[in-house]
């Protein structure tokens, strides 16, 4: 690298660190709140701080040598010639003991030299080397608050300066031009400007009324502080006589305030090349117990590593002068390729049988001290199963390479139906490959026999998709101890983005967990010509067999199997291994039937619904024509009226009828659903304005109907069944939803989703021999009420339940203080928005704006439903207070939704996240006790040999396609199950119904 690439970062360590400190803990004080701390009691506020800044300041500037300098306990020279010197300063929080040394641990992590020096400040280190950087050609960079480091500033030399105030808010970077800006001179003359006006940080006193004005006058009019000082006989007034009075401290001043730069430090350039030691980092993020930084750390440093081809080394933080210096040495690559054998190609069932067997008995070996890997009992022997389909891939490189991008073609199994064309077995030591193409009869019953046998433990990574794929096939998969693809929801990571391959999502994990990163995928993957197809998977150009392309497959299965162990250990460390393990695995066997077996639509129903939705729409927009005519002019011209065009309404609202301001957009003002509902409330019922905005609402409501049932159209297989994808890792608070099509879009109350249900039937003729004669439906009465009175333990709410009374009209007795028979529907209806307001964590503002009343009622209702049932308060109160302490909620269940948000600075996102923290409890004890039916049902579907089977779950719904001869006990196990999810205070109610159409069996 020559010169002129390098750029040398140095830091102020111990302004850095207390700005971090502070800006973190002083909030936590005001809230009462530290999430900072570790277990042990450890306050890691800097820690982490100094990291994030760090962070930041690499990802955009990319320098390539760092150094960290900190100040020594104890004096220095300038503390020896004036006592006074940086005297003054508060007190620092005991919180923060211990904390330089946990940040210089995490440098030596880095390998960034960490260093200090006798009788001198940090200042002066800064100094010395930017001196040293400079003379070798390098651009430094010092990221400092100190504003002695003024004086450093030139041509080569930015400073890095922290504003935490203002609208220059962040790091601002000052140039010499910059400094002189601020200061009225230019940086090299700033220890003179300070000499005369004193520094306030250092306790230096400056000339008595003389502030940098003044100062930068008379710098400006006579050229130096020495010069100044010689004529100052000349300055009069009594600025001039303050200054004569006190030249001494002057002078003093300038001497103390005059950075060292020819320190004998015993550290080189070279010394500070950067070169980050990924392990010792995610080893150092262990110790302090940060999670959430891990991901952003990877992103940033990961790079660098690559670039360099090394992971740096561990350094250990030394002082420097006459105390040593930190030393490095290199070491291995960042991602060092996971030893694999070559994959056999196996067509042998005796050989399978050994392959097994040996499996079984393996583990982990151990360790580079020779002690035993400790390693899941679970996880013992077992064998990662990967089922081969021709999915277009990447071709991968030749040799080791560490990992392979599966391209991004969007692929639906349930679409495609991909040929199998072989099982991938990876154990510890080796890989067996079988192709299922041209399988003899006794191999293949092995493989089926093994598949299935529940004993013979796999690992799977996306366990649903591959067992269909594998059913597809006539294979039965049972036995799977792991999948990482759901264990990594389980601690948290859950994908940005839905995505079709599970490849995709597996590349997040290993550059997460295994720093093995994306990036170098594009060097590594054979990319075609532009007029080259795509290459599949076995039809490589010139490749009779695709042995690179099982190294390839081998090598991703050992990463999986690396994934499960590491994220089996990461859910047992959050307490999350249990709602893994017994609920949510065995829910992946059921959602995988489900979704094979699909519900069938009618597409008659379907069509008619088409039609009648889009004339609705139709005659909408021919309302709207009528009142404001068939075009609208805009600054495009004039154009046909198009009531889904944002610009056009915008236009017709605002101008043509001069209708109110909404809530200004980017784009102007707003036209959504909620700003139509405001202005309707504003306006008069008999004005054009609101048979327009009618109009356009019931256009919208239309349109969107036609959508859905286009999606249900298009959805609908050759088997005249829509068979959804369920996803089980996309809601933080633990709640299923669907896609292709998201059957949660079609509306619950109102008349138009009750006939979009009509269309879902039961199965029309015989499915696999089995006739099936209704579907049968249930779900549970006012759930999360019922988790909220648990948790809470309302006495009153308890016995309200369990005397079966109408709770809102019972709580409204209660609340208004009335009879229950003299509660109006209006009182019932507020104090039931109230209860599920408090459940979802809705404030008073939210709960007067969803009851159209003032804030000041909504505020009383509160009061008075608190004074009633003080303990439902209580444990509101109770729920955030431990959230915040916390930073995560837990359901009944054990299951986590961590919100970082509770401590954000920023009012808005705080605000968001402690409704969360209110909600989450409850919504995600509500999502536990469903799949907990949802698994026991399907079980005992099976034990009883019942062929009724489970096809949905919506909302609080479960619905069964009943077999002929068998609703009565269907309905047993329906009932029973799903009353029987969970031990509350107050009874499960469960509400059944019947019919041949989804509609038809509506409660």
């Amino acid at each position: 690298m020559t010169t002129e690439n390098k750029t040398l970062l140095l830091i102020d360590g111990h302004s850095l660190a207390l700005r971090s400190f502070f800006g973190i803990y002083t909030m936590a004080e005001k809230t009462g709140q530290h999430i900072f701390v570790r277990s042990d009691g450890q306050h890691t506020e800097a820690v982490h701080a100094f990291l994030s800044t760090l962070l930041s300041i690499i990802k955009d500037n990319q320098p390539s040598h760092i150094a960290v300098a900190f100040d020594l306990p104890g004096g220095t020279f300038r503390t020896a010639e004036y006592g006074e010197y940086k005297g003054g300063r508060n007190a620092i929080p005991e919180a923060f003991n211990g904390q330089i040394d946990l940040i210089k641990k995490m440098l030596g992590a880095l390998n960034v030299p960490a260093l200090t020096y006798e009788n001198y400040e940090a200042d002066d280190i800064v100094a010395t080397l930017t001196r040293r950087g400079t003379e070798a050609g390098y651009k430094v960079l010092i990221l400092s608050g100190d504003r002695d480091i003024f004086q450093l500033v030139t041509d080569d030399v930015t400073l890095l300066y922290p504003v935490t105030t203002g609208p220059s808010k962040g790091i601002q970077r000052m140039d010499p031009a910059a400094v002189e800006k601020k200061t009225k001179v230019p940086p090299h003359m700033y220890p003179d400007l300070a000499a005369l006006t004193g520094e306030q940080a250092d306790n230096l006193p400056g000339v008595p009324g003389v502030g940098p004005g003044f100062a930068a006058k008379w710098l400006g009019e006579y050229g130096s502080l020495d010069a100044v000082i010689e004529n100052s006989d000349k300055i009069g007034g009594k600025k001039g006589e303050a200054l004569r009075e006190n030249i001494d401290n002057v002078v003093r001043n300038r001497r103390l305030n005059q950075l060292v730069n020819d320190l004998d430090l015993n550290v080189t350039l070279e010394d500070t090349a950067f070169t980050p030691d990924l392990d010792a980092l995610n080893t150092f993020f262990d110790e302090v117990e940060f999670h959430t930084i891990r991901k952003r750390a990877a992103d940033t440093l990961g790079p660098i590593v690559r670039a360099a081809g090394s992971a740096g080394s561990a350094v250990s933080t030394a002082e420097v002068g006459e105390e040593g210096a930190t030393k490095k040495a290199p070491t291995g690559p960042v991602y060092a390729p996971i030893a694999t054998s070559a994959p056999t190609k196996n067509a042998d069932a005796v050989a399978f049988r050994a392959f097994c067997a040996a499996a079984a008995e393996e583990n982990y070996g151990t360790d580079e001290q020779g002690a035993p890997i400790a390693v899941p009992e679970r996880l013992e022997g077992a064998v990662t199963l990967y089922p081969v389909t021709n999915l277009p891939v990447a071709r991968p490189a030749i040799g080791d390479a560490p990992a392979v991008k599966v391209t991004k073609t969007k692929i639906r199994a349930a679409e495609e139906n991909p040929e199998l064309l072989g099982v991938l077995l990876t154990s510890k030591s080796t890989s067996l490959w079988v192709d299922t193409r041209s399988i003899d009869p006794e191999l293949d019953a092995a493989l089926a026999a093994w598949l299935s046998d529940e004993a013979a433990r796999k690992i799977v990574m996306d366990l649903k998709v591959q067992r269909k794929l594998l059913r597809a096939y006539g294979y039965e998969l049972a036995g799977a101890v792991e999948d990482p693809a759901l264990s990594s929801y389980m601690c948290g990571f859950i994908p940005t983005a839905t995505r079709k391959l599970f490849s995709e999502r597996m590349e997040d994990l290993a550059e997460r967990y295994l720093w093995i990163p994306k990036d170098p995928y594009a060097q590594l993957v054979f990319q075609p010509e532009e007029d080259e197809a795509e290459p599949s998977l076995f039809s490589l150009p010139g490749e009779a067999e695709p042995v690179d392309n099982l190294r390839y497959f081998t090598q991703i299965s050992r990463i999986i199997h690396e994934l499960a162990r590491l994220l089996h250990y990461e859910m047992e460390e959050h307490g999350q291994l249990k709602v893994y393990e017994e609920i949510e695995l065995p829910l992946l066997y059921v959602l995988a039937d489900m979704e094979q077996a699909g519900i069938a639509v009618s597409d008659a129903l379907l069509a008619e619904l088409h039609d009648t939705f889009s004339a609705r729409a139709n005659q909408a927009q021919d309302a709207a024509r009528t009142i404001i005519g068939d075009t609208v002019q805009t600054d495009d011209g004039e154009e046909p009226l198009n009531l889904a065009s944002v610009k056009q309404l915008q236009t017709v609202l605002f101008d043509k009828l001069a209708l109110p301001h909404t809530r200004k957009i980017k784009s102007g003002y707003s036209t959504d659903a909620e700003s139509v509902t405001e202005l309707l409330a504003k306006i008069s019922p008999e004005s054009d304005g609101a048979a327009f905005l009618g109009a356009l609402a019931a256009y919208r409501d239309n349109i969107k109907l036609v959508q859905t049932v286009e999606g249900l159209q298009k959805a609908a297989a050759d088997d005249g069944r829509v068979h959804t994808t369920f996803q089980q890792g996309a809601a933080s608070t633990g709640r299923l939803s669907s896609t292709a099509p998201n059957l949660q879009n079609i509306p619950i109350r109102t008349e138009e989703g009750r006939r979009i249900r009509g269309a879902f039937i039961v199965a029309p003729a015989p499915v696999d021999g089995v006739e099936y004669e209704g579907l049968l439906t249930a779900d549970y009465s006012q759930i999360e009420m019922r988790i909220m009175v648990h948790l809470a333990a309302d006495e009153k709410l308890i016995a309200a339940y369990e005397a079966g009374e109408d709770l809102h009209r019972y709580v409204g007795s209660e609340v208004f203080g009335v009879a229950p028979e003299e509660v109006t529907p209006e009182q019932r209806s507020k104090v039931k928005a109230m209860s599920y307001g408090l459940a979802y964590g809705l404030s008073r503002f939210g709960l007067a704006k969803q009851l159209n009343i003032s804030s000041d009622e909504a505020g009383e209702l509160r009061t008075n439903y608190f004074k009633r049932f003080g303990r439902v308060g209580r444990f509101l109160r109770g729920v955030l207070k431990q959230a915040h302490q916390d930073g995560y909620t837990e359901t009944i269940f054990g299951r986590r939704r961590v919100l970082p948000d509770l401590d954000s600075p920023n009012r808005v996102r705080r605000e968001a996240a402690e409704r969360a923290a209110l909600n989450a409890p409850i919504q995600g004890t509500a999502a536990d006790i469903i799949k907990i039916a949802m698994i026991n049902i399907h079980r005992r579907l099976r034990e009883e040999g019942l062929k009724t089977r489970m096809l949905l779950q919506v909302h609080d719904e479960i619905i069964l396609e009943v077999a002929t001869g068998e609703r009565e006990a269907a309905e047993r196990v329906l009932v029973e199950e799903m009353s029987g999810a969970a031990s509350l205070r107050v009874p499960l109610d469960v509400q059944v119904g019947w019919g041949k159409s989804w509609q038809e069996a509506g409660h």
